[in-house]
């Protein structure tokens, strides 16, 4: 791990964090995820198939010294196999009569997603306006840890270090509040939420739990109506 003693920048970074918060670019444009052809008969149907096979899993038999548990390095322990039964549950969702991918069922079911997705934009937009107080506040950080460095060549290097890093901090911090900084963070969680990519593929999923979250969303889809598109809150 670098140590922070040689990475000035870094550890005004942290330091600043505790005040602001590091911040970076504003994250992506969502994918765009291409829906079924809407209609106001159509519902959404959600089917799961449980299914419990016999496999060997691997277990740990441990030995321990009194007053030692599992994991402690005094401990030793060896491994085997056990067969056991194993439950999986596969899910899959129909619009109408047709199969859709839970990248779709994901959209079609949010009746906020399109709210979502322009808010994201706004947000996208306020963290690229703090970009260049940003990025100035880090090379001027990074030049005035430099000039820190060089410091005994002379101390007008310490004294030009110490205005940089203090400026370059002013700059940053001035990103962060009065540019949309802190936007930024909130912009890449709302992303991280809103980004389907991999799921465009899937036309299944496993787990207990996501049979029952579908389940549950595909009832509220069908019991608020269905209609044309921008009835269902999706812009055109």
């Amino acid at each position: 791990m670098m140590s922070l003693t040689k990475n000035p920048t870094l550890a005004l970074c942290l330091t600043l964090s505790t005040l602001t918060g590091c911040y970076g670019a504003a994250p992506p444009h969502p994918a765009s995820i291409a829906l079924p052809e809407l209609s106001a008969e159509a519902t959404i149907s959600v089917h799961s198939e449980t299914t419990t096979t016999v496999e060997n899993r691997q277990k740990k038999a441990w030995t321990c010294p009194a007053g030692h548990g599992e994991g402690d390095p005094l401990c030793t322990y060896t491994t085997y196999e056990v067969a056991e039964p194993v439950t999986r549950t596969e899910t899959a969702a129909t619009y109408g009569a047709d199969p859709i991918s839970y990248a779709q069922f994901k959209v079609l079911t949010d009746p906020d997603y399109d709210t979502k997705v322009a808010r994201l934009d706004a947000m996208r937009a306020r963290c690229r306006g703090a970009n260049k107080p940003r990025v100035l506040g880090m090379l001027l950080m990074l030049g005035g840890a430099g000039a820190i460095m060089a410091s005994a060549y002379g101390k007008i290097f310490a004294q030009i270090g110490v205005v940089s890093v203090g400026a370059g901090g002013i700059s940053y911090a001035f990103g962060y509040y009065g540019y949309g900084g802190r936007t930024c963070n909130e912009a890449r969680d709302l992303y991280r939420g809103l980004d389907l990519t991999e799921a465009i593929g899937w036309k299944s999923v496993w787990g207990a739990e996501h049979a029952d979250e579908m389940k549950r969303l595909a009832k509220q889809f069908n019991d608020r109506g269905r209609g044309p598109r921008d009835s269902l809150g999706f812009g055109n």
